[in-house]
Parts: C-alpha cells; sequence; structure tokens
C-alpha cells in the first residue's frame, strides 16, 4: 500500500507527521538515556539525573555549591554532523580531572576552544590552573562556572524532562487521529 494513499496521511497530514517525527524524536531520546542507563548499571538514576538538575538549577542557593576543578587533562574533540548532504564540525574542548577534595574523575565538555587552556599555536597550555565550577550537590554533576554554559546545561535539563514526558501523550494523540481519519 502506497503510503500517500493510507487514510491515516489524508487528514491532518502535516500536523501528524510533525507529531510522529516529535514522538520518534522522543523516542529516540529516552532509549538513548536507556542505553546509558544500561551500561552505567543505573538505568533510573540516568533517567533521574534530568530531574535533579532541574531542581537544583530552580534553586541554586540551596543545590548548587562553588567549587574548585583540578585539570589533569585537556583536549579538542571535534565534531561533526551530516544532514542533506554537507558536513559540519564544531569543536568541543573536553576537559577531565576532579574536585580538589575528591578523587572521583569527572569530564567537562563545552562548545568551542577556550583559549585559556591553549596558548596562540593550539597547543596545551602548561600552565593550567585549576577552575572554579559550580557542583550539583544532589548527585553530584559538575557544570563550568560560565554563564553560557550553565545555561545551556539548565536548557537541556528542561528539555529531557519536556521529551520524557511527551511520549505517551505525543501515542495518544496520533492513535486519536488515526482512529478519526
Amino acid at each position: 500500500m502506497n503510503l500517500k494513499n493510507h487514510p491515516f496521511f489524508k487528514k491532518y497530514k502535516i500536523i501528524k507527521i510533525i507529531l510522529l517525527v516529535h514522538l520518534i524524536f522522543s523516542l529516540v531520546i529516552f532509549f538513548s538515556m536507556l542505553v546509558h542507563g544500561i551500561e552505567d548499571k543505573d538505568i533510573l538514576g540516568t533517567f533521574s539525573k534530568a530531574f535533579e538538575n532541574h531542581k537544583a538549577f530552580e534553586n541554586p542557593e540551596k543545590y548548587l555549591k562553588k567549587e574548585i576543578f583540578v585539570i589533569d587533562s585537556v583536549f579538542i574533540d571535534i565534531e561533526t554532523s551530516s544532514s542533506q548532504g554537507k558536513s559540519t564540525s564544531k569543536d568541543i574542548t573536553v576537559i577531565r580531572g576532579n574536585l580538589l577534595h575528591s578523587a572521583k574523575k569527572k569530564e567537562l565538555r563545552f562548545t568551542g576552544m577556550n583559549l585559556n587552556f591553549f596558548d596562540d599555536t593550539y597547543n596545551v597550555n602548561k600552565n593550567i590552573k585549576p577552575i572554579k565550577v559550580w557542583r550539583n550537590t544532589i548527585n553530584d554533576e559538575v557544570f563550568l562556572g560560565n554563564e553560557r554554559e550553565f545555561e545551556r546545561a539548565k536548557t537541556n535539563a528542561v528539555l529531557h524532562i519536556y521529551f520524557y514526558f511527551s511520549i505517551i501523550p505525543l501515542f495518544i494523540i496520533l492513535l486519536i487521529l488515526k482512529k478519526k481519519t
């Protein structure tokens, strides 16, 4: 059967396609978080991280604490993506280290190249000093101290929560639209 002639796509075609793409995107995020949880052997912890980060961002004076991050290594990772035959790439600065009074290793990632860590010829600066970061006291997640990365992490937490909760309503709406057509 040709999809163009299928009754599901004849009425409310654009709305159904948008909702279907949204459902697929939500499912991709859900299953990727599920796989990360299985790899980390903490499925619920992976899903609850977005809720805990959102709670911390809503009450920063209570749940976010300034800490010192001791840097072990810094490098540039290139993230590439391709769509419609075009390939784009962007630099991601990766900082590995640990909090001052903790032995647990952590990794911070942010877009762009920070010249505080690299010299003019893009070699790693040998005189890297510890940096100030924000630590979520609920789940020990670490965020860079600059405003742009802080807002990006805040948006990421809200979007994860949105996509988690949108799966069931989207599925129900699509079933109702299918029955009506």
